[in-house]
């Protein structure tokens, strides 16, 4: 049995075994969302994305990026009344709803949400009112960027730019990708 763990064929299975997993692991979450997802519509807003480096791709902005105050749990704005700038790049919960073709903010938190559809995000930033009380939370998603077929990102990003598109996401477990951004 010894002979076969020093035996070369053995290193070079252990070690396809491992690349296995390890790209297993890398294309799991996405591939068990495109599988089990919930497809969103969600409303773009305009935003510049010039790049000569990256090549023709847009850069997107979302209704559900700047969430007002009214929006957040008491427990959220308490916390970051007390402390806003220390929730700096702080994991939250934004809870879907949909209000007609679109789906909207209904709520964000700090804890994960049970039976509800929901996108985790980070925050951004956060903007105070005068009295230094919580005014909007600014949140990423990593569903920022939509590149496109070479020669055709300035007609979408002008229909973007017009707030004429919409983007087409899919979301499981918290977890959402970027389908498809699409002009009406």
């Amino acid at each position: 049995m010894k002979e076969f763990f020093k035996n070369r064929s053995f290193k070079y299975i252990v070690i396809f075994i491992v690349l296995i997993i390890f790209y297993g692991a890398m294309i799991s979450k996405p591939a068990i969302t495109m599988m089990f997802g919930q497809e969103v519509l969600i409303k773009t807003r305009a935003y510049d994305p010039r790049d000569v480096f990256r090549g023709d791709y847009i850069q997107l902005f979302y209704d559900i990026n700047e969430i007002s105050f009214e929006k957040m749990d008491k427990e959220m704005i308490k916390l970051l009344e007390e402390n806003a700038y220390g929730y700096h790049d702080k994991e939250i919960f934004v809870i879907l709803a949909q209000h007609g073709k679109y789906f909207d903010v209904e709520e964000v938190t700090l804890s994960k949400p049970e039976d509800k559809l929901y996108i985790k995000g980070r925050i951004s930033y956060i903007t105070l009112n005068g009295n230094d009380k919580v005014n909007t939370i600014v949140v990423e998603y990593s569903l920022d960027k939509y590149f496109v077929p070479e020669n055709t990102g300035k007609e979408l990003e002008d229909k973007v730019m017009k707030g004429e598109a919409f983007a087409l996401i899919k979301v499981f477990k918290g977890y959402a990708l970027l389908l498809d951004v699409i002009a009406e």
